[in-house]
């Protein structure tokens, strides 16, 4: 995985348009804990924001993922979401902590 965040933010920085490899499996629903376990590691930094960033992508691109309710898919999409990038020019912008902490906050 860490070949195709690096071709992914490559791409990204060289085009403004990332390239996010989605394959075909099972319906998938993506739950509170799911959700919760992701942003907690990008809270904590066990995760880097590129690669959660990436996997967030990949879950909003593809078919196959539903989200349990609008509380998951909120926060999957602010994981996804990566336009402060270009706001702030900076390739390795990432959410703040305490950013990351409240959209944790919005799945209790």
């Amino acid at each position: 995985m860490a070949a195709e965040v690096a071709a992914f933010r490559a791409s990204l920085k060289a085009t403004a348009s990332g390239h996010v490899v989605i394959s075909e499996g099972p319906l998938y629903l993506v739950t509170r804990d799911g959700a919760r376990r992701l942003l907690e590691a990008v809270a904590t930094g066990q995760l880097p924001f590129d690669a959660a960033n990436y996997v967030a992508d990949c879950i909003v691109m593809n078919d196959d993922f539903d989200f349990a309710d609008e509380a998951v898919r909120d926060a999957i999409y602010f994981v996804e979401d990566d336009s402060g990038r270009y706001v702030a020019g900076e390739d390795d912008w990432r959410p703040t902590r305490d950013e990351t902490l409240a959209a944790l906050a919005l799945l209790d």
